[in-house]
């Protein structure tokens, strides 16, 4: 690779990790100024930490939807940036839990693999599979960005009703909810009436799922 090709990739870099960064610190400091927990590890964290932001709709597969063969080549496209940064899709994550979903799906696994004994989700065959305690959040924010920017699911929609059902709104995820709404000026439904995810129709699982 000649010296403008290497100072042009690390132009490129730069400029990705400013755009991530940049939205990772606002989400942070806006959502969470008194500090919180993971989202999977349920790990406390204070404002000033350098935390992890992680979004339910993976980068490369919300740029892929978009004709993107990358998320960087994506960020001049409008609706990508603003889906990218809805709150309501994001959530504080450890470092650790961030490289490990990156790439995955959500999806269930069999109880024969491995439970991580720190935060208890478990990752096998590019398939995450959340701790109980956050699959009802991993849900219903899929739900939302289904619904509200006609995203196809990454998953089956039986399972995310499931998981909603399993694992009840609580009141972290109405405080966040009601913060989002503050910033962003829109809620998440799917928090706000839980039995709405049930009446959601699909023609078949397998047409809700995104390749």
């Amino acid at each position: 690779m000649n010296k403008f090709s290497l100072v042009a990739a690390a132009l490129l870099m730069s400029a990705g990790t400013s755009f991530a960064d940049g939205r990772d610190d606002r989400f942070i400091q806006q959502l969470y100024p008194e500090g919180g927990k993971t989202l999977y590890c349920q790990e406390p964290f204070r404002a000033d930490s350098r935390i992890s932001v992680d979004g339910v709709y993976d980068d490369r597969r919300l740029a892929k939807h978009f004709g993107c063969r990358s998320s960087r080549l994506c960020r001049g496209n409008k609706d990508f940036v603003q889906i990218n940064e809805d709150y309501h899709g994001l959530h504080p994550v450890t470092s650790k839990v961030e490289l490990v979903r990156r790439r995955n799906l959500f999806g269930d696994l069999p109880d024969n693999v491995t439970v991580d004994p720190e935060c208890g989700y478990q990752q096998s065959f590019q398939v995450f599979d959340p701790p109980q305690h956050a699959k009802g959040n991993v849900a219903r924010a899929m739900l939302y960005l289904h619904e509200r920017y006609e995203l196809p699911l990454l998953g089956t929609l039986e399972m995310y009703q499931r998981w909603n059902e399993e694992d009840p709104v609580d009141e972290e995820e109405k405080r966040r909810n009601d913060e989002i709404e503050k910033f962003q000026g829109n809620r998440n439904p799917f928090i706000d009436d839980p039995a709405k995810a049930d009446a959601m129709k699909g023609s078949s699982p397998l047409n809700m799922q995104f390749p």
